[in-house]
Parts: C-alpha cells; structure tokens; sequence
C-alpha cells in the first residue's frame, strides 16, 4: 500500500558539514516502511523545484509501547531542492508519498551462516542503518562488517549508531583523511583476499555511487558471493510511470531473446537488485 500524507518535520539537523537528518512524523508510511525502501518528499508547494525528490529511509522512530511513528531520511546538500530542504524547520509540513521501491530481503533461510558485509559509499549509508537495526534479530555467527567509504573524515556520519548496532566498522577516505586511503571497493578486496579463507559464506549488502556497485559486482564475481545491491540514482515520479529511472539487467537465460537487454525500472523493480543482475555501462 502506498500512502500519500501531509509529514510534520520534528527534526532537521545538521550532522556534518553538507549532511542532514530530517525526522518526519507519519505513523501510517512508518509502520510499513521496510529496509531499502524510499520516500519520495515535495520540497514546495509551488512548482519549483518541479519534481518530487526521493529519499532512503535512513532509521525508524518508535514511541514508549514500541510502535514505530517516525521515518528519518539523510541528504546531503547537493542542489537547490536539497538546499530548500535544509531550510525547512521543526513544525513544518511536507508532502510525502510512500513507502515505494522494492528493499533488501534479510529472511532467516537466506542469511543462515553467513557473514554480512555491508559497503556503502557516500550517502549509500543512508539505508544501510535502517537494514542493520532489523538485522540485529538475525542469528548470524559473526557481527556484521561495514565498509564506509568517504571523500573525508569530515563527510562520515552513523559511525556510533553503526558500533552501537553490533557492526564491525571499516573506513576509508579518499584523502586518507580516516582509515585507508583510497576507494571503499579497494578496502573490501584487501579485506576478502587476507580474510575469505576464515569468512563462512560472506553476503553482501552494498548502496552507493555506480562506479562503486559496478567493482563490488566484480568483486563478488570473482570471489563467488552473492548480495544484494541498492542503486543510488535520481527518480522522477518513484511509481515506475515515467520510464526515467531505467537500468540495463542482464538476460534472463528464460527463452528466444536471451540476447536482448531486459531494462528494469530502479523505483519499481529497485532500487534493491541482486548484486549480479545490473549490466554496467562501461
């Protein structure tokens, strides 16, 4: 069921630099939201910006019985619309549809004895904590591993949150300003190659830029592992109408036009994909 709400902002904080987190109060998207699903917010009542902007859900408020009542979302400032959206203060309104997309599966039949490794690049870490805290219930041998890359030091945000969640958690900065320096793809390759032989059946979680997706499927090709991926891309309408979000999937193997593309719709079909079913772009 997708709902269409007037949200009450109960939060808007600055947790960086150009990083916020926005607390919005809908009891109804709240209860059914699940990990890797978005919200699709309207910045202003006038037409501009134009089009509404989506948005992982980053964490769950509950209240004191337990019932979940809030959604938070991270953004970055990035443009005019996240702009206009760091302005916006405690009691204001704003339009929210959702929840929309599909999110990531975590049932107990397919992660039994593995251990979770989670990468997220730049603000790829805004779902990841939300499936993190529902993932603390699974009974997984190991604790989980996240791999945080980041332009700098200054740009990472939910480190707390993630060690408080039960993750083992491992940074790198492009400007080694923290941790290793270099890609966070780089940091989970050096991992797998010392550690994999001592790793019962790694499963992987990744959200981030495209580049980063496209080697952590190269990566979990070459070390046989299976995950899933969230892709991080700008969506039009978030419904799957306007065809402005497609991606390229690989074939199905199901019949005569196995050589054709299969083009997929990332706010319908995603943005949650298995980690090996995106035909990258070279």
């Amino acid at each position: 069921m997708i709902y269409q709400v007037k949200a009450d902002i109960v939060k808007n904080v600055r947790v960086s630099s150009k990083i916020y987190r926005m607390e919005l109060a809908m009891p109804k998207i709240s209860s059914l939201v699940k990990p890797g699903q978005f919200i699709h917010l309207r910045i202003n009542n006038s037409f501009d910006p134009l089009l509404r902007r989506p948005f992982s859900v980053n964490k769950v408020i509950k209240n004191k019985k337990g019932k979940v009542i809030n959604i938070c979302v991270l953004y970055e400032i990035v443009g005019k619309g996240t702009s206009l959206l760091a302005e916006k203060c405690s009691g204001d309104i704003l339009d929210v549809l959702g929840p929309l997309g599909n999110g990531f599966a975590f049932n107990d039949a397919l992660l039994k004895n593995k251990q979770i490794i989670l990468v997220a690049g730049g603000m790829g870490i805004a779902p990841l904590l939300f499936l993190v805290e529902r993932l603390k219930d699974k009974r997984t041998k190991n604790k989980p591993v996240i791999f945080i890359g980041s332009r700098t030091k200054r740009d990472l945000v939910c480190l707390d949150e993630f060690k408080k969640a039960g993750c083992i958690v491992k940074i790198s900065t492009d400007d080694g300003s923290l941790g290793f320096k270099g890609y966070v793809s780089e940091l989970v390759e050096n991992f797998l190659t010392n550690c994999q032989p001592l790793i019962p059946n790694p499963y992987i979680y990744a959200c981030g830029p495209s580049p980063m997706l496209k080697k952590v499927q190269s990566i979990a090709s070459e070390y046989n592992l299976k995950g899933q991926v969230s892709l991080d891309e700008m969506m039009g309408c978030g419904i799957g109408a306007c065809l402005g979000c497609v991606v390229k999937a690989k074939t199905s193997g199901a019949g005569e036009d196995d050589n054709q593309p299969v083009y997929k719709r990332i706010c319908k079909d995603g943005p949650v994909f298995d980690i090996q079913d995106i035909q990258w772009e070279d």
